[in-house]
């Protein structure tokens, strides 16, 4: 079997609000060359009809992707066609988590035409390794840690986010990923004033960065990374969400 891990590789901004929210993407690579696995991967891939219907943006603006397909201006996404597990771990989460989470996720859904699996609460910690592992990957996980677990939540960085990608033949899609939230972060959120809708702001910036969202240089949009400008996504992000939910099923 001839397969690739390359490390995960994390790019690093910082967002000031009246107290200071970073947002980070994450992006990992996982190739696989000819053999059972790749066989599994093909399932992973998606084979079957669409879970939910594709999502008409209705808006347009400044959005950009994780990565594409080879060759192409194709983003890379999770398939449409296979719903996608999650499991949340609460170790020091704010009290709310499990409203702000099940908003957040909602909310992607809607946006993207992609379904959600909840697979309730875990205590795996393991954020970096979702891979397969010689078997199917293990599902998204959302959790809460400080700069002594993780060490890139330091200096101010409020948040990592991103997929991991499987690469079968010149076909990119992604299997699994992680959301983390610095806990020191969300614990001054429970204090500030509409501190549950940054609360969720910051989730959906870090779950648009899960199913491929990059940065943009628009104050506009949600995922703009040098300052939260609003609670939820703008017109370039709806756009962007709905080309990810949009991709052909392989």
């Amino acid at each position: 079997m001839d397969d690739m891990t390359r490390p995960r590789e994390r790019d690093r901004t910082i967002t000031v609000v009246s107290l200071v929210l970073t947002l980070v993407a994450v992006g990992a690579y996982v190739t696989f060359g000819n053999s059972p696995l790749s066989t599994q991967v093909r399932s992973l891939l998606g084979v079957e009809d669409r879970v939910m219907p594709p999502v008409e943006a209705g808006a347009t603006g400044a959005h950009a992707f994780l990565n594409t397909q080879p060759g192409s201006n194709r983003p890379v996404g999770f398939s449409p066609c296979r719903v996608i597990p999650y499991v949340v771990n609460p170790e020091q989460a704010p009290d709310d988590w499990q409203r702000y989470v099940e908003e957040a996720v909602g909310e992607v859904s809607q946006r993207t035409g992609l379904r959600f699996d909840d697979r309730g609460t875990t205590e795996d910690r393991d954020f970096d390794d979702r891979g397969t592992g010689g078997g199917d990957p293990e599902p998204v996980l959302i959790g809460w840690a400080d700069e002594d677990e993780v060490g890139e939540l330091a200096d101010d960085v409020a948040g990592l986010g991103g997929p991991t990608m499987a690469q079968l033949g010149n076909h990119r899609a992604y299997v699994t990923g992680s959301v983390i939230l610095d806990s020191d972060t969300t614990d001054r959120l429970e204090r500030a004033r509409d501190g549950d809708e940054l609360q969720v702001a910051l989730l959906l910036h870090e779950l648009g960065h899960l199913v491929g969202l990059d940065h943009v240089d628009d104050t506009g949009e949600l995922m703009y990374p040098n300052g939260v400008t609003r609670a939820g996504y703008g017109p370039g992000d709806v756009e962007g969400l709905a080309a990810l939910g949009a991709i052909p099923c392989r």
